[in-house]
């Protein structure tokens, strides 16, 4: 795929990658040709993936959202604000697979290049930094959001999910 912004790696043609390793190249280095093709191997096309996005934003009561693309690089007709996206985050995190994936810090997976394998490392600072109690969620950046993140936390029984957007670099979407 050629989804372009970050990517898992460039899968060799006729190849195949196991789901395992699409949905954590996706969560955790926003793989943005692992969103393609996840949407691709669930909906048929990108799509009809798009579409059913859509609908699952309405069914989990987004307001302020409109999805064009699996993976939100697009920037064109695709927006959200922070309320949804928490709210996604939560509905993520609910998920034991993808709870588990988003506080991994490395994963070394099977994948059809020289070495037969490949390296992943989770791009939340929160999570390589091995700062308690974090759970995860996800970095992104586009041209019209900047730099994001959707991070959550988890200490004491009480459950945090805390959204950032439109960070000019790296280093101030994790200021204090």
């Amino acid at each position: 795929t050629k989804a372009g912004g970050s990517m898992v790696g460039v899968l060799p043609a006729g190849k195949k990658v196991r789901l395992e390793s699409l949905l954590k190249g996706l969560l955790l280095v926003s793989g943005n040709d692992a969103a393609e093709a996840l949407a691709e191997h669930d909906a048929g096309s990108v799509a009809a993936f798009v579409k059913r996005m859509n609908l699952e934003a309405k069914r989990l009561g987004l307001q302020c959202s409109h999805f064009t693309s699996p993976h939100g690089l697009i920037d064109r007709g695709n927006y959200s604000c922070p309320r949804d996206l928490a709210l996604l985050a939560r509905a993520d995190l609910s998920q034991p697979r993808i709870r588990a994936i988003a506080r991994t810090d490395h994963v070394r997976l099977p994948f059809p290049i020289k070495g037969g394998f490949l390296d992943l490392w989770n791009n939340n600072p929160f999570i390589r930094a091995g700062v308690k109690g974090i759970t995860g969620l996800k970095t992104g950046t586009t041209s019209r959001a900047g730099v994001c993140i959707s991070a959550s936390a988890e200490r004491n029984g009480l459950r945090l999910i805390a959204v950032v957007l439109g960070a000019d670099s790296g280093k101030e979407r994790f200021a204090a």
